[in-house]
């Protein structure tokens, strides 16, 4: 949008300047959504780190386990007791929303007292160590999983909110600008003029009389 776009009248002013007033209040709702999310996503960045050091501390721990049982039954039966499970985990997937971002809520289901559902002619406690060990990591999955789609979403949103306010900071709201002060140039010249034309008229009629 220019000044030759748009006939410099009064009314045109108006609406240009409203036009522009909306695109500021715009822009200062998105900046505080951009700094609201900001503080989130370094929240959830946090949440997401905590979580990977926690899984990964218990899966060496878990692994470690495993590697007990493989000694003391053989990696063959292992791997054979492992083929015949049929637990099955259980996760909850629902959505919540962060200042209008759909961000992922994951929660595992667990059981009050887990117990494998393998038989015992072929295991020993090393094995069922292990399973235990294994099953607390699917809480820790459930909680990295949602520190991270936290993260991805917020961090997705924050890019494209801030492009929104670079668009309205650099190119709408200055076009306005620039469009509202020519307009009202243009006024204040026709105003000039016609006080000019309306004193040369009244000395003319003066000069008559």
């Amino acid at each position: 949008m220019s000044l030759e776009n748009i006939s410099p009248t009064r009314i045109n002013l108006i609406r240009t300047k409203k036009t522009l007033s909306l695109a500021e209040s715009g822009r200062d709702v998105l900046e505080r959504k951009r700094d609201i999310l900001l503080r989130e996503l370094r929240t959830s960045i946090y949440d997401a780190e905590k979580a990977r050091e926690a899984l990964l501390r218990a899966l060496t721990i878990a692994y470690q386990s495993l590697k007990e049982a493989n000694m003391a039954k053989g990696s063959e039966t292992v791997a054979n007791v492992a083929l015949g499970s049929s637990f099955e985990a259980n996760f909850l997937v629902d959505f919540r929303s962060i200042m209008g971002v759909t961000v992922p809520n994951v929660e595992f289901q667990s059981a009050t007292d887990p117990k494998p559902d393998y038989g015992f002619a072929n295991t020993n406690a090393e094995l069922d160590k292990a399973f235990k060990q294994f099953y607390s990591l699917l809480k820790l999955l459930a909680e990295l999983a949602n520190a991270e789609g936290t993260t991805f979403q917020i961090s997705n949103d924050v890019g494209r909110t801030q492009r929104r306010v670079n668009a309205l900071n650099h190119v709408l709201i200055p076009m306005y600008r620039n469009v509202t002060k020519g307009i009202a140039l243009v006024l204040e010249e026709k105003d000039r003029e016609e006080f000019v034309r309306t004193k040369r008229i009244k000395r003319m009629i003066k000069e008559r009389e």
